[in-house]
């Protein structure tokens, strides 16, 4: 998000700049004691989750000199390049902390009340308050919006290990790859199978995919389907496909619903595979 987005999703003028900054020479002479009743704030508001974000003396004054310095840049209402990297970084800090979305919220409204309120000797001009209210929900969407992505990001990453363990495949031989579904072939862990499959058929450069359908929960027209597009984009690549497992029970299920196999080579058990996967690429076995 860029700061003009920002500020016009806010309605931030530079006007509203230039009271905080009047506003931040009334009370940056206070941070100590808005440090000391922030962090007071957090620690009855987190409960036990204070000791997990801030579990020693040492990670408390390090979290309380960054607030410190954060703070003192806000009231500087300098909203350049620069500053927005520093709050960028801000938003991957809490999401590398897992620091909710919410308590950062809840946290940048209670600094909000402490400097206009609290620490401010006398009444705050309403406009100025408006003012400080509309800059401060500014940076916190712009930290909330980099947690999100940091986030997002981290869950794409962990989502796609987990891919990478359901669909293990591996090297048999020079040019034989072979990989062992196991549980429910639906159309999203097709799709990702056959990703997997014809990436590392590109990398390794194999001439044989075996695909084990033994441990399938179930083989229906859906599962038939999936197979045969995997077979057809494996053969796009010049890599023949064997579907290996087939039962008694699956082949006759296979048979009653009519499902129109083509060319897919298949074979009962992953013995035969390994066999017809040999003779592909030129291995002589012994008898």
């Amino acid at each position: 998000m860029t700061l003009d987005e920002l500020r016009l999703l806010f309605g931030t003028t530079d006007e509203d700049l230039d009271r905080v900054r009047a506003l931040g020479k009334a009370v940056v002479g206070r941070i100590d004691d808005f440090i000391e009743h922030f962090y007071a704030y957090l620690r009855e508001s987190l409960g036990p989750d204070f000791e997990i974000h801030f579990p020693d003396a040492a990670t408390i004054a390090r979290a309380q000199m960054s607030s410190r310095r954060a703070w003192l840049e806000f009231f500087e209402a300098r909203w350049d390049d620069e500053y927005i990297k520093s709050r960028e970084r801000i938003g991957e800090i809490h999401a590398q902390l897992q620091v909710e979305p919410r308590h950062y919220l809840a946290a940048m409204n209670k600094a909000i009340e402490l400097w206009s309120q609290e620490l401010y000797d006398g009444d705050v001009d309403p406009a100025t308050v408006a003012s400080f209210r509309r800059t401060a929900m500014m940076e916190g969407a712009l930290v909330v919006d980099v947690y999100s992505r940091r986030t997002a990001e981290v869950i794409g990453q962990q989502s796609r290990a987990l891919i990478d363990m359901s669909t293990p495949i591996a090297a048999l031989w020079d040019g034989i790859l072979m990989l062992p579904i196991v549980g429910i072939l639906d159309s999203r862990r097709a799709q990702d199978i056959m990703q997997r499959m014809l990436e590392q058929v590109a990398e390794k450069q194999a001439i044989v995919f075996i695909l084990d359908i033994s441990g399938v929960a179930v083989v229906d027209t859906a599962v038939a389907n999936h197979l045969i597009r995997m077979t057809k984009a494996a053969r796009l690549m010049g890599c023949d496909t064997i579907v290996s497992g087939l039962s008694p029970s699956v082949a006759q299920t296979i048979v009653e619903l009519g499902i129109e196999v083509g060319e897919m080579r298949t074979t009962g058990n992953l013995r035969d595979a390994l066999r017809v996967a040999f003779e592909r690429v030129g291995v002589q076995q012994k008898t």
